[in-house]
């Protein structure tokens, strides 16, 4: 009997975990939802913008597009999205998706914004082999060149920041990069501040800038660590410049031990926990000796009664 009800257990499990992998994989995207269209064009800036939130919000699960890297969950796997299995869809199948989720699939149709998951999408599309119109519009129209270099020019007075983007052509000409995005972040207490302008992509003589912001803190002297770096790779790899700049506002560090609080040391305890633990001491101390005095008149009244 108690082998009946372990085979009874486990055939209930397997159902349960089929009929949830059934649901998973049956979307049932409407037919009217599959005729929808990008309305995005698939150009340089779009496609960093989609790989953007894509970075943030997607390839925790599903991890780089065409590499097959996702996180393996039980029963199923996310996809890998970049892959031409799943960029036979429609546009509006994957807008789709993304907009209402199903099974371990989160929703985004709250967390995105239509434009941001459109981006996305024109992301993804720049990773479909068959879309050639796609290919065409992302292609970086630069000459081929070596020694690419990232160069800084920094006013103080003006908080001004321009970053020059450089490469060597085969002919021995230093020319400049255009239509490469740039970042410009600031290093604070828990990672990195952007400050980069919406568009910053190097201009046809490969130079993008932006301005400081006026009321972001330094140390003592207004000091500030300024990373500038490409912010898509793909095109000249992992090249960044980081440099100590005096835009900041200078601001004198406040130590949080030094006032009377809570988390203090305990010559800056508050007055009233002072005051309360002393008092309950003086209480404490005040009852046990009014205790003991007592026990020892005890025997005095017992020799007045005799």
């Amino acid at each position: 009997m108690k082998n009946i009800y372990q085979l009874l257990t486990c055939l209930i499990l397997i159902l349960s975990l089929s009929n949830f992998t059934v649901q998973a994989e049956d979307w049932g995207v409407p037919s009217s939802a599959k005729k929808k269209h990008n309305p995005y064009d698939a150009n340089v800036k779009n496609i960093s913008s989609g790989k953007k939130i894509f970075n943030i919000n997607c390839k925790t699960c599903h991890g780089d597009p065409g590499k097959g890297n996702m996180i393996h969950l039980v029963p199923i796997s996310p996809t890998d999205i970049g892959s031409q299995d799943f960029l036979v869809q429609t546009d509006g199948e994957i807008y789709y998706k993304i907009n209402k989720g199903n099974g371990a699939m989160p929703t985004f149709e709250k967390t995105l914004n239509d434009e941001h998951k459109w981006m996305v999408i024109t992301y993804l599309r720049s990773f479909d082999k068959s879309n050639r119109r796609s290919e065409k519009l992302a292609e970086v129209k630069n000459p081929e060149v070596t020694d690419v270099k990232l160069d800084l020019e920094i006013q103080d007075s003006s908080k001004y920041i321009l970053a020059h983007l450089t490469g060597m052509t085969k002919k021995g000409k230093r020319v400049g990069l255009h239509g490469i995005e740039m970042s410009f972040l600031v290093k604070r207490n828990f990672g990195y501040l952007d400050i980069s302008r919406e568009d910053a992509y190097t201009d046809d003589n490969g130079k993008v800038e932006t301005v400081f912001p006026y009321d972001l803190p330094g140390d003592r002297e207004g000091h500030v660590d300024l990373l500038v770096k490409l912010t898509d790779d793909a095109f000249y790899g992992n090249l960044e410049k980081s440099q100590i700049v005096s835009l900041g506002v200078p601001t004198i560090p406040v130590n949080p031990l030094d006032e009377r609080a809570m988390w203090g040391t305990r010559a800056n305890a508050p007055i009233w926990i002072m005051v309360s633990y002393i008092g309950g001491v003086f209480v404490i101390w005040g009852v046990i000796f009014f205790v003991l005095f007592q026990m020892i008149k005890i025997p005095r009244l017992a020799q007045n009664k005799e």
